[in-house]
């Protein structure tokens, strides 16, 4: 009985005997700075480490991800009780809206690594807003007015969106109106708090759009709420038909496009003239039936017309160009393009120069 005692109070001996483990304690893991203008240059806050153990510790390292935030400390080691301070830089220029940044701090006590995180929201300075965000729509700034989503092929959804910028002070409800039937837009987030960043989100469903090549529409964006003046975007895209499911077979036996011309030469025209006529023929050399899915001039001064969008094996459709000289915006050269738009897999878009010099 006497051993066990003996063995018992050894143990107790070496277990009083062994260091106590330095413990590292933040008073806070956490700054938000809150709303301040971006004029005000960096704005610092600083984080205190508690050492409540019984040894000396130390800041090995702290490291920010993201170059607009930089810590401060020392390395000296922090006795017993003692608190060591890390302070905490953000350089807010050209950094407008809601921002969150992490500082991880590497220590010689457990633990080993303490992740810090400052937060807060930049009013934008008029500058910064200018270059970032130049469209103005009311109290709101857009990176810009046009929603270009590129070419994308008939059945694919194709997600785009726009940058946005509450410069006010007041919290705004933005919403959009208008949009075509294809596309899908939406506000997020659709409370935005004053000096915060918003997208206006948009999805586009090629199938339920009847167009083909470029085709252009507009949704309007209203501010808040309650705001009756709104902005127009423009959405533009090149809508393609999807030829990729087709068979080695198919492919030998599609439609093939062909034209009369590459290019009317109007040569020199007035804009005191009458309107000129032209006219070129699209063939189909393919084996199965061609169709003119579209055929447009983006230019004023020339219209197109064609009266027979399906193109038998061996046919030709003849399209009619009308130029009219005092729709000509160049006083110099006229320099148009008629686009084609058919189910030819090798050439499923052709395009028809139309060029004169202006006297």
């Amino acid at each position: 009985m006497n051993l066990i005692r003996i063995f018992v109070a050894a143990a107790l001996s070496a277990a009083v005997a062994l260091p106590v483990a330095a413990e590292n304690v933040w008073l806070s893991k956490r700054h938000d700075f809150g709303a301040f203008d971006e004029n005000v240059g960096t704005v610092y806050c600083e984080f205190k480490l508690v050492n409540n153990g019984a040894e000396p510790i130390s800041i090995t390292g702290a490291r920010a991800n993201c170059g607009c935030t930089r810590p401060e400390y020392s390395t000296k080691p922090v006795a017993p009780g003692d608190t060591a301070v890390i302070r905490v830089g953000f350089d807010p220029k050209g950094r407008p809206g809601r921002f969150s940044k992490r500082i991880n701090v590497d220590c010689s006590g457990e633990p080993r690594r303490t992740a810090l995180t400052i937060t807060g929201t930049v009013i934008g300075s008029s500058n910064t807003l200018k270059s970032r965000y130049p469209v103005e729509a009311g109290p709101v700034r857009l990176r810009s007015a046009t929603i270009a989503y590129g070419k994308v092929l008939k059945g694919e959804t194709m997600g785009q969106y726009v940058d946005a910028y509450n410069t006010s002070a007041d919290t705004l409800r933005p919403r959009v109106e208008g949009s075509p039937k294809y596309i899908h837009a939406m506000i997020q987030p659709k409370v935005v708090p004053p000096g915060e960043q918003f997208i206006i989100s948009t999805v586009l469903h090629s199938n339920e759009s009847k167009g083909w090549g470029i085709v252009t529409d507009s949704l309007m964006f209203y501010p808040d709420a309650g705001s009756r003046a709104g902005k127009k975007i423009e959405t533009v895209v090149i809508l393609e038909e999807n030829f990729s499911k087709l068979t080695p077979e198919q492919r030998m036996n599609a439609p093939l496009l062909d034209t009369s011309e590459t290019a009317l030469d109007l040569g020199k025209v007035s804009k005191s003239d009458s309107p000129i006529k032209r006219t070129f023929e699209i063939s189909n050399r393919g084996k199965s039936p061609l169709v003119i899915r579209a055929i447009s001039c983006p230019d004023a001064a020339v219209d197109v017309r064609l009266g027979e969008r399906t193109v038998k094996p061996g046919k030709s459709a003849k399209v009619d160009v009308t130029v009219t000289p005092s729709r000509i915006k160049s006083d110099e050269l006229l320099n148009a393009r008629i686009n084609i738009i058919a189910n030819d897999p090798q050439h499923p878009s052709t395009m028809v120069r139309v060029v004169a010099e202006v006297k």
